[in-house]
């Protein structure tokens, strides 16, 4: 029950940035993109750079990052749109937080 708890209060706090960010940012799109990309790199960090607990990884991942970040809008604003600027925004999210995860992850120590 308590892991339940953390990750709802991690939904929440997502949730309502996702929220603010859609108030204080005129275009939806832009906002779902800065709000994908945001959740992506909190996601990273959590998972790659900091050695968490337990609860605090479910806070942040499934939480935070899992109700900020949204694939459902993505896919909606693509089928609303269905051209080349839909699929170029589609493309140009994923290969950023592509990007962003590889700029995120440690690099391995070479071995001599």
């Amino acid at each position: 029950m308590k892991k339940l708890l953390v990750i709802a209060a991690g939904g929440v706090a997502g949730s309502l940035l996702r929220y603010l960010f859609g108030e204080s940012i005129s275009t939806y799109s832009i906002t779902i993109f800065i709000a994908n990309l945001l959740g992506v790199g909190v996601a990273g960090v959590i998972a790659l750079r900091v050695k968490p607990s337990e609860l605090s990884r479910l806070f942040w991942i499934p939480g935070f990052a899992g109700s900020l970040t949204t694939f459902s809008s993505v896919a909606l604003i693509h089928a609303q749109r269905s051209d080349l600027l839909a699929i170029a925004y589609f493309y140009t999210m994923v290969a950023l937080s592509l990007l962003l995860l590889l700029a995120i992850k440690p690099r391995s120590e070479e071995v001599s």
